[in-house]
């Protein structure tokens, strides 16, 4: 197999019809994730920084999330996103089929979506790169609406950022996690913000998996250069 830095593992389209690719990339600089292959979501026609300016990707790539379209997202659509889409669009990331998973993600972490909703991936890709990995986090923000929802959290956790979304998240059976100043009861800190990043996710034994971990739902302050937006989010959502 031809060395990659990534590869195209779906292509599809979102709900209201735009195209969309789903690309995992081989290595990461990213210290709170450590060593852990990286699953973005990222429009196929459109450069991300311009979904985020027009708003587009609150009701796509990043559906039911209060912080997109810069009211307190963490990441950076102008560095990684942007980079891996240009990629794409050279022609960087060839197309990896079922059969090869096992050859790239065999001993190795994975992070579902770290840009966008894993939810974007059938589930039964997201079944399969599970069984042929070491581990995995994700987080889906559309477990409200998305009809595949149980399907999906038992690989993922669905993300809440009120206590009324925590509330509602956790009588239907969903492990959370958690982004708001106050700590819900039963929830444990993300070690990696509670050991100031001595302790990175593909270390973690937290396992932010759904739950494929009966271990409890984990909390985190809202973070980045765009905390203030995203503590001003949480007191205007459900």
């Amino acid at each position: 197999m031809k060395k990659q830095k990534g590869y195209v593992i779906h292509e599809g389209r979102t709900a209201n019809g735009f195209a969309f690719v789903a690309i995992a990339t081989l290595k990461t600089k990213n210290r709170k994730t450590g060593d852990m292959i990286q699953i973005w979501f990222i429009l196929r026609d459109i450069n991300p920084v311009d979904v985020v300016k027009c708003g587009l990707d609150a009701n796509t790539i990043c559906a039911e999330c209060p912080f997109a379209s810069g009211k307190g997202c963490y990441v950076n659509v102008g560095q990684a996103p942007l980079a891996v889409w240009k990629a794409y669009h050279r022609g960087a990331y060839a197309a990896l089929h079922p059969f090869e998973y096992a050859a790239v993600f065999a001993g190795r972490k994975v992070r579902f979506g770290a840009y966008g909703n894993p939810s974007l991936l059938p589930v039964s890709i997201v079944s399969a790169i599970s069984k042929a990995c070491a581990g995995w986090t994700g987080y889906f923000h559309d477990w409200r609406t998305n009809r595949y929802a149980k399907e999906y959290s038992r690989f993922f956790m669905a993300s809440t950022e009120t206590e009324s979304s925590f509330r509602l998240a956790s009588s239907l059976g969903l492990r959370t996690f958690h982004a708001s100043p106050v700590q819900p009861a039963g929830t444990v800190e993300c070690l990696s913000d509670a050991t100031n990043g001595r302790v990175n996710c593909a270390a973690c034994k937290l396992a932010c998996n759904g739950l494929s971990s009966a271990r409890p739902s984990v909390w985190i302050n809202p973070h980045g250069s765009k905390v203030a937006r995203a503590i001003a989010a949480t007191a205007g959502v459900n």
